[in-house]
């Protein structure tokens, strides 16, 4: 299978340097950008889209939606990692916020949970959840998933590390793979070598 993961358009967000709340829209720039990428993967077959059903991506997939004619359907499993809810609208150079991520990240280094975030266990399971549904599903398709910077780095070290992957690993993929608004990352599956990484966060078309 080939499986095509597309980061959501820039959003409020983004733009403004605060962190997400799940209704966060797309910013007018992101709309655009999606109506590029989707430009961008008219004329390749794509068999299924998936999307995470937060409104960034749930409006970068309906724009997609429309230009391949093909349905939506919204994956929980494809959400952004859940942040601690006392970040969530506040700027990221804020003070307060700043502390707050940076006691969250020392207990998601140690498989541990700060308050009400997702825990490195739970989001590895996760990205592991997305391939193996994947496999089941759509072993001989073209899948378009479309996600989120953290989640696309968390399914791509599942194929890279597989079991071996430990949070201090996902962690430094994390800060050293950036991932670009509407960027394409392409992974295949075939029985020879499973899962290989073909292409990571393509943006020439923006």
């Amino acid at each position: 299978m080939i499986l095509y993961l597309v980061r959501h358009g820039e959003s409020l967000a983004n733009k403004k340097l605060f962190h997400h709340k799940p209704e966060t829209p797309l910013s007018k720039r992101g709309v655009e950008q999606a109506k590029v990428v989707a430009g961008r993967l008219k004329n390749i077959e794509i068999d299924f889209i998936y999307s995470s059903p937060l409104k960034r991506t749930k409006q970068t997939a309906e724009i997609i939606s429309k230009q391949k004619g093909l349905p939506v359907e919204f994956w929980e499993s494809l959400k952004e990692i859940r942040v601690p809810s006392k970040v969530w609208g506040k700027s990221i150079d804020d003070e307060e916020t700043a502390e707050i991520n940076e006691q969250s990240l020392q207990s998601f280094l140690k498989g541990e949970r700060y308050s009400d975030e997702e825990t490195f266990a739970e989001l590895n399971a996760r990205g592991q959840d997305v391939l193996n549904h994947l496999l089941k599903e759509h072993k001989d398709q073209k899948v378009l998933c479309v996600s989120h910077g953290t989640m696309t780095k968390m399914i791509v070290a599942r194929i890279l590390f597989g079991n071996k992957l430990t949070p201090k690993i996902f962690v430094l993929l994390r800060k050293h793979f950036w991932a670009n608004n509407t960027g394409i990352t392409i992974c295949e599956y075939t029985e020879k070598y499973g899962w290989t990484l073909n292409t990571w966060n393509d943006t020439s078309h923006l």
